[in-house]
């Protein structure tokens, strides 16, 4: 059973308005897409972000869900609106507390010995989902990552925004585990 639709996923016919809204032929919104989006990861990352994917998609669901209310009246080019609501998705991970840190990077191999340790104690301690799902989402790079990413998602019945929340969910308790196994065993003479 899949769970309720949360505010911050993205439906399918919020996407298709927001591809109406960037051109009327679907090809070239899909690619005009692509450009806004390339555009929005480039612009966070420029400012330091190590999520911009997550950021920037997080803008486009924002967009897609305002489109209804703005297309009738919004002129100039959507692009625009997009950098505008960038900025403020920009703004609000600025004010976020940072994510716990694993540890720090050490060249110490009893330190990384101890790390891997832990890392495989908590990801024994996750429901078996939720362990395949960590395990996936992070096992490409690049494009591959992508296209990995798409297929769970089509494989969990969820959008590619609901995965990437999952994960980043799993991800935090994963950290905060570790953190404290690593702090556990530091501890131990």
């Amino acid at each position: 059973m899949l769970p309720a639709r949360k505010l911050n996923e993205l439906r399918q016919d919020d996407f298709d308005r927001l591809l109406a809204w960037l051109d009327s032929n679907r090809e070239r919104a899909a690619i005009r897409y692509e450009q806004i989006r390339w555009r929005l990861i480039a612009i966070l990352a420029s400012r330091g972000c190590a999520d911009a994917e997550e950021l920037a998609d997080e803008t486009i669901d924002r967009v897609s869900r305002r489109v209804a209310d703005i297309q009738a009246t919004y002129v100039g080019d959507p692009a625009i609106y997009f950098l505008g609501v960038m900025n403020n998705v920009h703004h609000e991970y600025l004010k976020r507390p940072p994510l716990p840190r694993l540890v720090e990077h050490r060249e110490d191999v009893e330190v990384t010995e101890r790390l891997h340790h832990c890392l495989e104690i908590c990801l024994s301690k996750l429901a078996p989902h939720a362990r395949e799902i960590i395990e996936q989402y992070y096992a490409e790079d690049k494009r591959a990552k992508i296209n990995l990413r798409k297929r769970i998602a089509a494989k969990l019945g969820v959008t590619n925004s609901n995965l990437r929340l999952r994960a980043l969910r799993i991800r935090a308790k994963l950290q905060q585990c570790i953190q404290q196994c690593v702090e556990v065993s530091e501890a131990r003479p």
